[in-house]
C-alpha cells in the first residue's frame, strides 16, 4: 500500500507574503525591524579600583590628602575591586571604517576617584575620610554581529544619562536613524519595541507607552526591562511612512533600594562554607529590587538635545552635524 503526506500551504498575509503569528503586522515590518537589530551591540565595561580604608578616628580630611602623602599607619586595609557593567548600544551612523554608538552614560562613565566619608567633621566643617578609591584601569568592550572590539568615549552626559562611543567597523556605511518628529508625537497606548542584551542575551521586548507628554523628557512603558537593556534602542512604527522611528533608548526600571550585609570574601569573589558562622569583616552594599512594569526611556527630544551639545566634538572627529541629519530625515 502506498501512502503520502499532505502538503499544507503556509499562512498567507493579505499582501501575499508568508509568515507566522507575530507582534509585527506584516512580513515587511518584521524584516525592517530585523535589519535594525543588526546595529545593536553589547557593551561591557571593565573597571578596576584600588581602595584604601582608613581607621575610624584617623582625622584625615580631603585637604590632608592633597597637602601631604598619606600616613600609612592610619590605613586599615587595602583592597582591589574588579567590576564589570553591561549594557547595549545602537549604531546611529558609520563611515570610513568606524561607527558611532549611542548608549546610556551609566554603563560606561565611572569616576576617577571615589571618597567615603565619616559622619564626623573638624572645626572647619570638613568631614573625615573613611576610604579612598582610585580608578586604575577601564576598558570598554563592544561585541555583536561578529564584531569584537574596544570603544572610545567621544562624549558623556551623566546628568541626562547619555553617551556616544566610537568603534572600528568594516561593514560599510550605516544610514542615520530616524527619530520622532514633532508631527509624530507619541500617544497613550502606542507600541514600542526594544532590542538589547539583558543578562548578555540578544533579545527583544515590547510594551505600551504611557504618559508620553511628560515634561522631563522621559517616556514610560510597561515593556519588561532588566540589567543589560540600558542603552537599547526603543522604536515605534510610523504608519505615515511605513517605517520605524527611534523613540528613545532604554534607561532603567523603577526600583526600591535596601541595605544588605556583605562578607569581605564575597567582595573578593571568593566562596566560603555557608554552614559555618562567618566571623570576618562585614560590609554594607545597596541592593535594588525592580518594580515590574515601570520602565523608563530617554525620549527622542533628549537625544536630539544631547547630539546638539556634542556638535563640536563630532565635527572634530569627522562625523558632521548628526543632529541636523536626523532632523533632516524627519523633515
Amino acid at each position: 500500500m502506498l501512502c503520502g503526506c499532505r502538503v499544507i500551504s503556509p499562512v498567507q498575509h493579505s499582501n501575499g507574503e508568508t509568515g507566522q503569528a507575530s507582534v509585527f503586522e506584516n512580513y515587511s515590518m518584521q524584516r525592517q525591524y530585523e535589519s535594525l537589530t543588526l546595529r545593536v551591540y553589547r557593551i561591557v565595561t571593565y573597571v578596576t579600583y584600588e581602595s584604601q580604608i582608613f581607621e575610624q578616628g584617623s582625622g584625615l580630611t580631603l585637604n590632608d590628602l592633597t597637602d601631604r602623602d598619606i600616613d600609612f599607619s592610619v590605613v586599615k586595609a587595602r583592597l582591589v575591586h574588579n567590576d564589570s557593567y553591561s549594557g547595549s548600544g545602537f549604531a546611529i551612523k558609520g563611515n570610513d571604517g568606524k561607527a558611532l554608538l549611542l548608549t546610556c552614560a551609566h554603563t560606561i562613565d565611572f569616576p576617577d576617584t571615589v571618597f567615603t566619608y565619616d559622619d564626623y567633621a573638624n572645626a572647619s566643617g570638613q568631614r573625615y575620610l573613611l576610604g579612598l578609591s582610585v580608578k586604575t584601569s577601564q576598558v570598554i568592550q563592544v561585541s555583536g554581529n561578529n564584531l569584537h572590539c574596544r570603544a572610545e568615549i567621544l562624549a558623556a552626559d551623566p546628568a541626562n544619562d547619555l553617551a556616544l562611543l566610537e568603534i572600528p567597523l568594516t561593514t560599510g556605511a550605516i544610514r542615520v536613524v530616524t527619530p520622532l518628529s514633532e508631527g509624530g508625537k507619541l500617544s497613550w497606548g502606542d507600541r514600542v519595541w526594544l532590542t538589547g542584551y539583558p543578562s548578555g542575551r540578544f533579545m527583544m521586548t515590547s510594551g505600551l507607552i504611557s504618559n508620553p507628554g511628560a515634561s522631563d523628557g522621559l517616556l514610560m512603558t510597561d515593556a519588561p526591562f532588566s540589567e543589560g537593556y540600558s542603552g537599547a534602542p526603543a522604536f515605534v512604527y510610523d504608519r505615515r511612512v511605513n517605517g520605524f522611528r527611534l523613540a528613545g533608548i532604554g534607561r532603567s526600571v523603577a526600583a526600591r533600594s535596601s541595605y544588605v550585609l556583605q562578607p569581605e570574601k564575597e567582595i573578593h569573589d571568593a566562596s566560603y562554607n555557608t554552614s559555618l558562622p562567618y566571623t570576618g569583616p562585614v560590609y554594607v552594599r545597596t541592593e535594588r529590587e525592580p518594580a515590574a512594569g515601570v520602565t523608563f526611556l530617554i525620549g527622542s527630544r533628549m537625544l536630539d538635545d544631547f547630539l546638539k551639545s556634542c556638535d563640536a566634538v563630532l565635527q572634530i572627529k569627522g562625523w558632521g552635524d548628526i543632529a541636523r541629519e536626523m532632523r533632516k530625515v524627519v523633515d
